[in-house]
């Protein structure tokens, strides 16, 4: 029992130095359920199912995207497209490209109550891009509410 006890205090107090010195103790664990593995999911179907922006690739998002974020994908999918004009999305709306990465990978994340960020690693041949995937609880649950793209501003923006 005191030895249980010991173990107990030794991680408290490193948690307590690690929390005043700043040190993020959060690391992503796609097998734990939480916002790194939907985000980690949401991203391995995309590159799964690499076809682009169409109405079968919107609806492959579903278990993992918030209620709103999916009708206005719906919405944006299903809007007329003139031929003279680029489409909206020029590849998949989540990868923000045309060609598909070679690996997706969650990283670190947040969580403040009920809303999640989950840093996403995409990588290219030549070309590493950096996005945080937005996560908020719907229902219990992790639901993808938006997608901030950095210098390309953020998925809802676009929509």
């Amino acid at each position: 029992m005191i030895r249980a006890m010991k173990f107990l205090r030794r991680w408290i107090i490193a948690f307590a130095l690690a929390s005043s010195l700043g040190i993020s103790l959060a690391v992503a664990d796609p097998t734990a359920g939480g916002p790194a593995a939907v985000a980690q999911a949401l991203y391995r179907s995309s590159l799964d199912h690499f076809v682009g922006f169409t109405p079968d690739s919107v609806k492959r998002t579903k278990p993992w995207v918030a209620p709103e974020l999916y009708a206005r994908l719906w919405k944006k999918v299903n809007e007329p497209q003139p031929k003279d004009e680029a489409p909206a999305f020029d590849g998949d709306a989540f990868l923000d490209c045309q060609d598909p990465p070679s690996t997706v990978t969650a990283g670190t994340f947040s969580i403040d109550g009920s809303k999640a960020k989950v840093d996403m690693k995409l990588v290219w041949s030549g070309e590493t891009r950096h996005y945080t995937v937005l996560l908020e609880q719907v229902a219990g649950a992790w639901k993808v509410y938006d997608v901030d793209f950095g210098d390309d501003g953020k998925l809802t923006s676009m929509l």
